[in-house]
């Protein structure tokens, strides 16, 4: 038997695993289900999500063994986690560093062993999630990709909680820190008059033009400007709304960057609108009646539709993106708000280039299960799943798909069906299959665009 090796990062990746606050921690169902979800997959006995301590290697699930760990000495896990990439042993009596491991002549009895390393940051990685069996055998690339992906859903949940602190104090942090404020100028003529919220990319204010109008204006906040996936964010929204027409989407008006003495930072000038967004409305009145919600969502079906025939796809449609806008005659106008995270660019036939950076962004509960898999590989039926949720939200008061943490909601929409519509919501079997006929698993199985979408909305709110 040969010892794992020491990586040449250990006391780097020993403190990302503190900074992460899950070693040793009660087991939690999410990560449980995920563990699952590997064994089920790929079709073996055992399935385990490994932490790899200075001398312990510790389970945070657990399928098919009892132990709840083992010495690191002893660890498949301790090799795996020296690679950036997975380690497979068809035979564990075929290979010398295991041969004699007390795992495989002795109880697990290990054979087979397959593990993915849980990489945190370039080069670090705090564990494995493995599965193992007690014969010979090996995976096929489809189960290899499926484990690949299972890993990075639980890296990404590591990396969330252990960036949590930072992102609470970064959003947080006082708007007087900008280089902007009431009173200043931007872009040489629209003067800003208050602060309007801030996100954790940018800073939105209230301004007025020569003539007294009223605009919105973004500016990307400092801490990010030296980011250039960030930045390029921000320039890739506004070359998709300056695309978008339809009234259904927030309009851009201008975009460049703050003046050399206000620190060059880029910035969007867009319309002002009054009114509330679907979150609020949500908060407010706990259900909205169907008739109401459909005709809303159709609305805003529109203004995606627009974008996915400029190849753009949303990914980011939850109910405070879907604003109602005061109109001055007649019932409020819906506006899509946010092409932050659009997948595609209407100026360019190359794929988007940033992807790390998006696989921390969105908003878990409203994406799709293949955003949550492979958020590049995502198509106009990603939104509709979105859609789908904003729809089951506002009609039933709840999400379909629950959970406090980000992988406790990916192994609910992997694993689960929607939670069932409340009997006391009072609307017919008609609408209740429109919105679960958006959040089918296999995406072949929903609404094959936005326009049919919405014509099955109107149909149903009619």
């Amino acid at each position: 038997m040969r010892e794992p090796p020491i990586p040449d990062d250990e006391a780097r990746r020993l403190a990302l695993l503190r900074a992460c606050n899950i070693i040793y921690t009660p087991s939690e169902e999410a990560f449980d289900d995920v563990a699952r979800l590997a064994a089920e997959l790929c079709g073996t006995e055992i399935a385990l999500i490994t932490l790899v301590d200075s001398d312990y290697q510790w389970f945070k699930a657990r399928v098919g063994v009892e132990q709840v760990g083992t010495s690191r000495d002893l660890s498949f896990c301790g090799h795996c986690i020296n690679h950036r990439h997975p380690l497979i042993v068809r035979d564990t009596h075929d290979d010398e560093r295991f041969a004699d491991n007390p795992l495989v002549v002795g109880d697990p009895r290990i054979r087979f062993y397959a593990g993915v390393p849980l990489l945190i940051d370039e080069g670090s990685a705090i564990g494995a999630l493995s599965v193992a069996d007690r014969t010979p055998r090996t995976l096929t690339d489809r189960q290899l990709d499926s484990l690949q992906r299972l890993a990075r859903q639980i890296s990404r949940e590591l990396r969330l909680r252990r960036d949590l602190h930072r992102v609470a104090v970064a959003t947080d942090a006082p708007a007087g820190e900008l280089p902007v404020g009431p009173g200043s100028v931007v872009g040489g003529r629209w003067k800003v008059t208050r602060a309007i919220g801030r996100g954790s990319m940018g800073m939105v204010f209230e301004a007025r033009g020569p003539a007294g109008d009223r605009v919105a204006i973004k500016v990307l906040l400092p801490e990010w400007r030296a980011n250039e996936l960030v930045v390029e964010r921000l320039a890739r929204e506004a070359r998709v709304l300056m695309h978008l027409k339809t009234p259904h989407v927030g309009q851009l008006l201008e975009v460049g960057n703050l003046d050399a003495a206000q620190s060059g930072l880029p910035f969007l000038v867009l319309e002002y609108l009054e009114g509330t967004d679907l979150e609020q409305v949500s908060e407010t009145e706990g259900r909205v009646p169907y008739p109401k919600a459909f005709a809303w969502a159709a609305d805003a079906c529109d203004g995606v539709a627009e974008a996915h025939r400029l190849g753009v796809i949303h990914r980011d449609l939850k109910p405070s993106n879907v604003f109602l806008a005061a109109a001055r005659v007649g019932p409020p106008i819906v506006k899509v708000l946010d092409f932050g995270l659009a997948a595609g660019d209407p100026l360019s036939a190359k794929p988007s280039q940033i992807t790390h950076m998006e696989s921390l962004m969105g908003s878990p509960a409203y994406m799709s299960p293949e955003q949550m898999l492979e958020p590049s590989a995502v198509d106009a039926r990603s939104d509709v799943w979105s859609m789908g949720v904003l729809l089951y939200q506002l009609v039933a008061g709840s999400l379909p798909f629950q959970g406090d943490t980000y992988l406790q909601i990916f192994a609910n929409v992997m694993k689960k069906p929607p939670l069932p519509l409340r009997h006391d919501v009072g609307a017919p079997a008609a609408v209740e299959a429109t919105i679960l006929k958006c959040l089918r698993r296999n995406r072949d199985e929903r609404y094959e665009s936005m326009a049919l979408l919405a014509a099955a909305l109107r149909a149903c709110a009619a």
